[in-house]
């Protein structure tokens, strides 16, 4: 999966969702799973569904219990990034943004050379499961894993549907995945390396990224109740990626995703595109971190081209 947080799409704090959990749950994912059945008016599977996915597709996923995903957007520069964009595609700049963002539009008037930035948006996801043309990719709980998108403008494919406001440019799976063929047939931009999404204690979590060039790590903490989104269910969204990559595309169906707000403080170390990005004076105060749990995805792999 990697449905930019499947829940509602945004260029401002995003947020994504969680899934209640299974037989044989750990602890943590217990209470989180009580909290989402004990909320009022919570539809349960039975009540929801996934929409139809268009014909042509190169493989199906199915992203189930998700008891965090966690996204922090940010500004950086484009320049620093050897980004292959599908044909016709181009980034967003932050000038564009600022236009329904008070707080942006300020930082951009007090740092002018940001105006041309690219708005990418780091996302973890903890899950319960990931199948892949209905087989699993690991044998137990959880599924970690990270991405990175980048809000872009480029022309629809027939077979998209929903929003298209995002281009992944990287997404990376946990080491411990033993399954990797089966990740890289749905998502063909996965790389395998240290990814950490972790409880550490009532609301608290603690993430890690160790990327070949720097490290990313965050200590985020959650408060209130988790709310339902509003959003219509299911939902669609379609994703192109990049790179290699660059021919193909994801469109996802999704239902079930529950916000809940976040404080967190980012880092990184080393050289890299997120070390300058969160260094940046003041964009802290621009730009939060989103929470949500809940949810469930399914998405189906398509090209641009015939094969």
């Amino acid at each position: 999966m990697n449905p930019r947080s499947a829940g509602d799409l945004h260029v401002r704090p995003r947020k994504r969702s969680v899934d209640c959990g299974r037989n044989g749950m750990q602890p943590h994912l217990v209470a989180t799973a009580l909290a989402l059945l004990a909320y009022t008016g919570l539809a349960s599977p039975a009540e929801l569904g996934f929409g139809e996915l268009p014909a042509g597709t190169v493989s199906i996923s199915e992203t189930q219990d998700v008891t965090a995903e966690i996204c922090r957007d940010h500004l950086f520069n484009p320049a620093t990034v050897a980004v292959i964009l599908p044909v016709g595609y181009r980034l967003a700049t932050a000038t564009q943004a600022a236009d329904k963002d008070r707080a942006l539009e300020a930082l951009l008037l007090e740092n002018p050379k940001l105006r041309e930035y690219a708005i990418g948006s780091l996302c973890f996801v903890s899950a319960g499961r990931l199948a892949v043309d209905d087989v699993s990719v690991q044998a137990a709980p959880p599924l970690l894993l990270a991405f990175w998108w980048a809000a872009t403008e480029g022309p629809r494919h027939a077979a998209m549907r929903g929003k298209t406001a995002w281009v992944q440019l990287g997404s990376w799976y946990s080491s411990a995945i033993r399954n990797r063929p089966a990740v890289l047939r749905t998502d063909p931009m996965a790389e395998f390396i240290d990814v950490q999404v972790e409880p550490v204690g009532s609301n608290q979590w603690r993430l890690r990224l160790a990327l070949p060039g720097e490290t990313v790590t965050a200590e985020v903490s959650t408060s209130g109740r988790l709310e339902p989104s509003r959003a219509a269910q299911p939902g669609y969204m379609s994703v192109p990626m990049s790179g290699r990559a660059a021919d193909y595309f994801s469109v996802f169906t999704y239902f079930g995703h529950h916000h809940q707000g976040a404080r967190g403080e980012w880092r990184a170390t080393g050289t890299g595109v997120f070390s300058e990005a969160f260094s940046i004076e003041g964009e802290a105060g621009v730009f939060g971190t989103v929470f949500q749990a809940g949810w469930r995805a399914r998405s189906g792999l398509y090209r641009f081209s015939s094969p």
